[in-house]
């Protein structure tokens, strides 16, 4: 016999690794791998440390929480507070916050959610607007910012040096996704961010001393031994190998040819074109250690793949300056690991940590009384709340009751009242009918007489005929 029907299919109950599935898993993967920064300001600030968190945040982008709006007037806002509340619904693994007393500047860098935290102290800084204001070309791109920047630690040692400054180009390192180099796209290398560690010897630091003896202004001037410099670049690539009148042309920067008969004229040099002003500054690309053949297409006109071009690197700012002078385990709590004012020896740092061992076991039992207290006056008031409605409802229900009896006996009353009515009414009725039945009778008796005389009458009558 013919086979009836379709050919069967086949359906299948498992779940198929497609690579679009494998791609996206990998995807949300190497999101969740990427370090996500918060940079907030704290307490009572000039208008120039406001502008100072923008450029921060501008520096850390895209991973960052740009228009985050914080309760800086608010001191009991801690960053345990911003830790809790942020790093595990949007992923913030560093915290950046920026305080300002009568005196110092402070920079706190934090790992979420368990430290450790490192706090400098800001000595010099540069907003990034005044960095434009004396650029003659400045840079100005919104999408360089769409793509994380290169982090550059120069001068931190090897393995050799010493702990804090490991910890320092750690922290910096973390604080930026990392590159793969095998993958990453030449078009999305479009800005530097450079971490210069500078070390001064001693003995240059206390000649520096001994030459700035003057006042509390001129010590406060004295460089450190140890500082961190941070610099914030934008990279421009700009062709080379032809000749600079025709790159401009290429890079559509056309001058004025209107004095000029023909092209040919601004490009021989016969005459000269006007142009605007910075356009012939270009000994920048005549520089032959900056010149790279690039592997693909960059950014820019004229920045073909197997294109010889020279880079330049533009600030776009800010700058800083830091001073490391604490290093705490914790997120802004916890032992000192490091402090560069104050020295302890091993016995006062055992004793130090015995007594804060102590305030937290006293902490930790106050807050265990506290809450014991606090969950015995809840129970007090709920108990107290609970007869207060008890008593309320007895009382309801006595005035109900009372409402009620005061009903019943009105009701009583009347229905008395309306029996004594009615048996007056009846012993009324009674007299009536006796007197009906007493008239009756004597009509009756009235008419037997009447009948009587009616027959005396007629017997009279037959007796005279």
């Amino acid at each position: 016999m013919p086979r009836r029907g379709r050919r069967r299919k086949k359906t299948r109950t498992h779940v198929v690794e497609t690579d679009e599935r494998v791609r996206g898993s990998l995807r949300s993967n190497d999101e969740l791998r990427v370090p996500r920064s918060l940079v907030v300001r704290r307490g009572k600030v000039e208008s120039e440390l406001v502008e100072l968190v923008a450029d921060v945040r501008k520096l850390m982008r895209p991973y960052t929480a740009l228009n985050f709006k914080e309760d800086a007037t608010n001191r009991k806002v801690t960053l345990s507070h911003y830790a809790n509340s942020l790093s595990g619904a949007m992923g913030v693994t560093h915290i950046l916050a920026l305080s300002q007393n009568s005196s110092r500047i402070t920079l706190r860098a934090g790992r979420t959610p368990g430290g450790p935290t490192l706090s400098f102290r800001v000595k010099r800084f540069t907003l990034g607007r005044q960095i434009r204001a004396v650029q003659r070309r400045p840079y100005d791109s919104s999408k360089a910012f769409e793509s994380p920047p290169i982090v550059v630690t120069n001068n931190f040692g090897d393995a050799s040096a010493a702990p804090h400054v490991k910890l320092m180009r750690i922290t910096f390192q973390n604080m930026f996704p990392a590159i793969d180099v095998g993958t990453v796209k030449l078009s999305d290398c479009r800005r530097v961010v450079l971490f210069n560690f500078i070390r001064r010897d001693f003995n240059e630091k206390k000649q520096s001393k001994d030459g700035g003896e003057g006042g509390d202004g001129d010590r406060e001037n004295v460089m450190e031994d140890e500082e961190v410099e941070i610099r914030h670049y934008a990279i421009r690539a700009k062709p080379v190998g032809v000749d600079r009148k025709v790159r401009r042309i290429v890079e559509s920067k056309i001058p004025n040819l209107s004095n000029l008969n023909d092209i040919a004229q601004y490009i021989t040099g016969e005459a000269s074109a006007v142009t605007k002003p910075g356009e012939m500054s270009d000994s920048e690309a005549e520089d032959e250690t900056s010149h790279v053949v690039l592997p693909s297409k960059y950014r820019g006109k004229g920045n073909n793949p197997s294109q010889k071009s020279a880079l330049k690197l533009v600030e776009l700012g800010p700058r800083l300056r830091l001073k490391l002078y604490k290093v705490e385990r914790g997120l802004a709590s916890g032992d000192v690991m490091y402090h560069a004012y104050v020295h302890k020896s091993p016995k006062e740092i055992a004793e130090l940590k015995t007594r804060k061992d102590g305030e937290v076991a006293l902490k930790k039992r106050r807050r265990e009384e506290q809450e014991v207290n606090v969950a015995r006056k809840k129970a007090a008031k709920e108990e107290k709340k609970a007869n207060r409605e008890e008593r309320r409802k007895e009382r309801e229900e006595r005035a109900m009751a009372e409402l009620r009896g005061e009903g019943v006996s009105k009701d009583d009353g009347s229905e008395n009242e309306s029996g004594g009515d009615d048996n007056e009414g009846d012993s009324g009725d009674g007299g009536d009918d006796e007197s009906s039945i007493g008239g009756s009778s004597s009509k009756e008796e009235g008419s037997g007489s009447e009948e009587e005389e009616g027959e005396g009458s007629s017997s009279s009558d037959e007796e005279s005929s």
